[in-house]
């Protein structure tokens, strides 16, 4: 599948010019949308996501949306993608590193029992009334940044591989490798069991947050809408939640939410 590229040295946001293009000009193929850098990016939960000026990748992919699609298994295929992508960069030296889904969609790399984010994913759908018309796929990608001293939970894959890579390279890769799994029909069985076996903390017991507590549990569970079961340390009650609902802690670093 081909794509439209459209490209600026900075903008605040490429999801924001993304979704400004398409209200103005309309969507009539996929068209990727890439900065050097970014001045007001955006992460989950209104949060933002820093970039370093020509280091880094920003881009944004808008898809008219295909028949048999659904906004949850949608958004897990893409963050498989991007996984699966972004582990065919890694060289051979490092090949002890897992590259892993932090639920919902960030890309982390886990080395040496440390686990960084690497990568954040930004999904915002178009409705027209009641039916879903496109997507906006936006991704960060520390590519050649230093991270590991930052006060987030960060890493890039110059920081954790050695290696340095042209973002721009970084971005086409991942937009035809994801343009190529699009292309075949997305069956949410199977992309929901690829998510999982791919899942960080699946299964492994540590502290969240959760509303105004600090709660010790384990993520056991993703269903076809996105949601996560939580299963807690004290009580038998078991909890489904939405992404936004809860907040990872990570003790070993200077940032330990996330």
């Amino acid at each position: 599948m081909t794509f439209t590229h459209l490209h600026q040295p900075s903008v605040p946001s490429t999801n924001v010019w993304a979704l400004s293009w398409l209200k103005e000009h309309g969507l009539s193929g996929p068209t990727l949308f890439t900065a050097d850098g970014q001045t007001a990016g955006q992460g989950q939960r209104h949060k933002t996501w820093s970039t370093h000026q020509g280091e880094d990748l920003s881009m944004s992919l808008a898809l008219p949306v295909q028949s048999g699609w659904t906004p949850p298994i949608f958004n897990m295929a893409v963050a498989l993608s991007f996984r699966a992508s972004l582990e065919r960069l890694r060289p051979p030296h490092a090949a002890k590193t897992k590259v892993q889904i932090k639920w919902p969609n960030d890309i982390l790399l886990t080395q040496e029992g440390s686990s960084r984010k690497c990568a954040g994913m930004l999904v915002e759908n178009v409705w027209r009334g009641a039916s879903w018309s496109a997507t906006v796929v936006g991704l960060g990608v520390n590519v050649n940044s230093e991270r590991l001293a930052s006060p987030f939970h960060a890493t890039s894959l110059h920081d954790a591989w050695g290696i340095t890579l042209h973002p721009a390279d970084v971005g086409q890769r991942l937009t035809r490798d994801l343009m190529e799994q699009l292309a075949h029909p997305m069956h949410p069985t199977s992309v929901l069991r690829g998510f999982k076996t791919h899942l960080f903390g699946l299964g492994v017991e540590r502290h969240f947050d959760v509303g105004d507590q600090t709660r010790k549990g384990v993520l056991s569970d993703v269903d076809e809408q996105g949601r996560a079961k939580f299963t807690w340390a004290q009580g038998r009650q078991d909890d489904w939640l939405q992404s936004g609902d809860v907040k990872w802690r990570f003790e070993d670093a200077g940032q330990n939410r996330d």
